[in-house]
């Protein structure tokens, strides 16, 4: 009787502990877009240095915001499809700050 109301009990647990990592996945996944404005209030040009992928560029105007939701505005705003980019190549990015 006591080994089922155990397995019961740790059935149970398990099931809502399996729930929270699913709502916690759910929104989670969504926080870099969250975090990111979708307009930004203003703009300005950056060249690209030595070395730097959008990745770089997007630590370098907004170190404070997730990487990948300023990757994506880099991208929308200069029309890249890819990510190839070009020794002092000018780039329109997000002015936060």
């Amino acid at each position: 009787m006591i080994r089922r109301r155990r397995a019961v009990g740790a059935l149970l647990l398990g099931g809502v502990l399996a729930g929270v990592v699913w709502v916690l996945a759910i929104v989670g996944s969504n926080y870099q877009d969250a975090a990111t404005p979708n307009v930004p209030a203003a703009t300005q040009v950056v060249h690209v240095r030595s070395g730097e992928s959008l990745t770089d560029v997007a630590r370098r105007v907004a170190p404070h915001l997730p990487e990948a939701g300023v990757v994506q505005q880099l991208r929308k705003l200069n029309g890249l499809e890819n990510a190839g980019l070009r020794i002092s190549q000018p780039l329109v990015a997000p002015a936060f700050g």
